[in-house]
């Protein structure tokens, strides 16, 4: 799973005209990176941490700055406005605690996930100095090179015809988005421990990013072409479908990135965050057992996809990831990453391949008649023509 392959043409043609090639000057390393939302990030908390609301214009620079004008139209404009009062205004501190209760109340994605969102502006703010020098280093190592290698193992080798270009933000999360949107947070050094074990393993301190480069990108180059129309979000079957798409586009990423850190050999498989995802894994077969008994009731009763779609949505655990990932890596175990790559742009195939797999595996939990054959009926309404 380590080894290199070959890239196509254009991407090697890519990477001269980059200047990646030996003896390449260092600056030029990664010229796509683009840190201006980093600096609009630095001038809002400035204005907050003097107690002064932003005005309207100083708002409207920092949301149309790149990286953050994506995640504005996710997420809105009151989120970050209330996340980042809550976090640097001394005078609305309480606005955090607010938040974390009311979407707790709510349940859902935002629900687990703004307390990390919140913690990430906290960790920044601690860190501060250490994240402008590790902005100075990300110009000069060469890490989409190495991030597209590994993406690539996972996809057709046609994929990829130029690196990605990438919007850095003061965020605890990334986005596999067009632009790639990479977060910073707080410092995510390696210790001198896990940097001795990125030795052995034939790596360096930088790893744990090129990894996490390389499953964003992953998700830019596997979402360029897909073989199954999503439907609108007021379809019946939108969230499930959604919900299938994100557990393969996730599973297999994770593959890329979170096993390689967390799990098995991996450097980092002994730290605190490694030991949530472990206990995780362990969950997911009981979990795939609920999702073929939702798939089973959707075949016999198809009008119950409105309803059972969005629990089903809200029940797979953060949007997707370790479910998907244990689906991929039943497939990888027993079928290798090759077979991966046929059904990347497929989240059905994905799980008709998961089944053959967890048939092999013997232990993993594999998925009764009736719910591949409701599968089956999405994939024959949704694969494109």
């Amino acid at each position: 799973m380590s080894g290199s392959i070959l890239l196509p043409l254009a991407l090697i043609l890519k990477a001269a005209s980059f200047g990646l090639g030996a003896g390449a000057p260092q600056e030029q390393s990664n010229p796509s990176f683009d840190f201006e939302g980093v600096d609009a990030f630095w001038a809002i908390v400035s204005v907050l941490e003097s107690d002064r609301e932003p005005t309207e214009s100083e708002w409207d620079a920092f949301f149309e700055a790149p990286g953050y004008a994506r995640l504005t139209e996710e997420f809105g404009r009151g989120y970050f406005q209330k996340a980042l009062q809550g976090v640097f205004m001394p005078s609305r501190s309480h606005l955090a605690d607010e938040m974390v209760g009311d979407y707790q109340e709510r349940g859902g994605f935002l629900g687990w996930y703004t307390p990390m969102v919140l913690d990430g502006f906290r960790e920044a703010s601690r860190d501060r100095e250490w994240l402008r020098g590790r902005v100075e280093e990300l110009k000069s190592y060469p890490y989409l090179e190495r991030a597209a290698d590994l993406a690539l193992e996972y996809l057709p080798e046609t994929t990829a015809g130029e690196y990605p270009a990438v919007q850095f933000v003061v965020f605890s999360d990334s986005r596999g988005s067009s632009p790639l949107i990479m977060g910073l947070a707080g410092n995510d050094a390696p210790s001198p421990a896990e940097e001795e074990c990125f030795a052995g393993q034939g790596q360096d301190r930088h790893w744990p990013f090129v990894l996490l480069l390389a499953h964003e990108s992953f998700h830019l180059y596997r979402d360029k072409v897909q073989e199954v129309e999503i439907p609108e979000s007021g379809n019946p079957d939108y969230a499930i479908l959604w919900t299938l798409d994100q557990m393969e586009n996730e599973g297999i990423g994770d593959l890329i990135h979170r096993k390689r850190l967390y799990y098995g050999e991996g450097c980092q498989a002994g730290s605190g965050q490694a030991l949530v995802m472990q206990r995780e894994q362990l969950a997911q077969p009981a979990t795939i057992r609920i999702m073929d008994q939702i798939f089973s009731e959707l075949a016999d009763d198809p009008g119950l996809a409105g309803t059972l779609g969005a629990q089903f949505q809200g029940f797979i655990p953060q949007s997707g990831h370790p479910t998907g990932l244990y689906m991929a890596n039943v497939i990888e175990e027993e079928l290798g990453a090759e077979a991966l790559k046929e059904v990347v742009r497929n989240p059905f195939r994905f799980f008709a391949l998961y089944n053959r797999a967890a048939e092999m595996n013997g232990s993993a939990p594999v998925l009764s008649s009736g719910a591949m054959a409701y599968l089956e009926s999405l994939e024959e309404r949704y694969t494109k023509g």
